[in-house]
């Protein structure tokens, strides 16, 4: 494909009906939003042999299906949260397709485990800047403080509540996934900074959500996979996080800089990083920040880069009336089978599947 050449883009997403927001819904959401900002056209989820340009976002089966076709595609970023989630035939991926990850220490974190299948690109969403719109904060206006709470001790958020009771500061505290985008803006409407108390992020949607208001950021950064914790009775973050990847440097905001506000690594910083942006309120611009990086229609280009860089060769794709049914009934059992007994099968099927072509 030449650059800057207008494409087609069959895009392969579960997101498509469903009605709530979440992480994987603003990625489909925002993307067309910037693809149609850049006159991209798209479709969804239609055959993968029909069109020489996929996108699977998030859609395991469609991975079988690339695979049985021996066609390159674009994957992720909402696939799998480590590569052992993925189906196990990735293994026959074309190395030509390319794997979406929001942010490089997710790239530095697949590589550790092992990943080889195909090249990996850094890729975060855009973020819709008419819908979160700009509010100037002054060092007199306002004296309440937001905090957003995701997956961390909770010890953390009663010490974040007890310096700003001890300052005489107003605070509201919202928390992960106990809310709507309604109330998010009203609360950052009526606040003059944002603690942002969260997990480790591949991305961090809501938070640069925040920044496109011009909301000044204090992040606790998790710097670690092991510093989330979940709300379940064990108090320990549910998904199984190998320990090799303990030595994975993360963090909370991975697209940060100083217009936005601070970083800090403990609690203990907290005080004193209150009064600093209090004091310089004005001196940040994290809406700037997202302009320039992260806009619906930067990261959409982007997206579109990257389908340049595929080659295309039809003659090499394999092609068979059979090949959904079976790449169907291959996906159903790897959700049972994941070791070498489900990769002889799949290969022996496979075999067979040429054959008959």
């Amino acid at each position: 494909m030449k650059k800057n050449e207008l494409i087609l883009i069959n895009i392969i997403s579960t997101q498509v009906d469903k009605d709530k927001i979440t992480g994987p819904k603003k990625v489909l959401i925002n993307t067309c939003k910037g693809l149609d900002n850049l006159g991209v056209k798209y479709v969804f989820n239609k055959c993968i042999k029909d069109y020489d340009y996929n996108w699977i976002q998030d859609n395991s089966a469609a991975i079988i299906e690339a695979s049985l076709l021996n066609k390159p595609v674009i994957i992720g970023p909402n696939t799998a949260v480590l590569p052992k989630d993925l189906p196990i035939l990735r293994s026959s991926l074309s190395p030509d397709s390319i794997y979406l990850c929001p942010s490089q220490w997710v790239i530095d974190m697949w590589k550790q485990s092992g990943f080889k299948e195909c090249e990996m690109h850094s890729w975060p969403v855009g973020i819709d800047l008419d819908s979160f719109v700009l509010k100037k904060r002054t060092k007199n206006d306002l004296n309440k403080v937001l905090i957003y709470f995701k997956q961390r001790d909770k010890s953390i958020l009663e010490s974040a509540k007890q310096i700003l009771k001890n300052k005489n500061i107003e605070y509201e505290v919202i928390h992960y996934g106990f809310y709507k985008e309604e109330e998010y803006k009203r609360a950052l409407n009526e606040s003059k900074l944002c603690i942002w108390i969260g997990c480790s992020e591949s991305q961090g949607i809501a938070l640069q959500e925040a920044l496109a208001t011009g909301m000044p950021m204090i992040v606790l950064d998790a710097q670690s996979l092991f510093d989330a914790v979940s709300e379940n009775k064990k108090g320990y973050f549910d998904y199984k996080v190998p320990k090799s990847l303990e030595n994975i440097k993360t963090s909370s905001a991975p697209y940060f800089d100083d217009r936005c506000g601070l970083k800090i690594n403990s609690i203990d910083k907290l005080n004193d990083s209150i009064d600093y942006m209090f004091d310089n309120i004005n001196v940040f611009s994290p809406r700037e920040y997202i302009e320039e990086n992260l806009s619906l229609e930067i990261s959409s280009k982007k997206l579109v880069d990257i389908f340049s860089t595929i080659k295309i060769d039809r003659e090499a794709f394999t092609s068979s009336n059979n090949y959904q049914i079976i790449s169907k009934v291959l996906f159903y059992i790897d959700l049972f089978f994941k070791g070498w007994f489900y990769s002889w099968i799949f290969f022996k099927v496979k075999s067979f599947f040429k054959k008959s072509v």
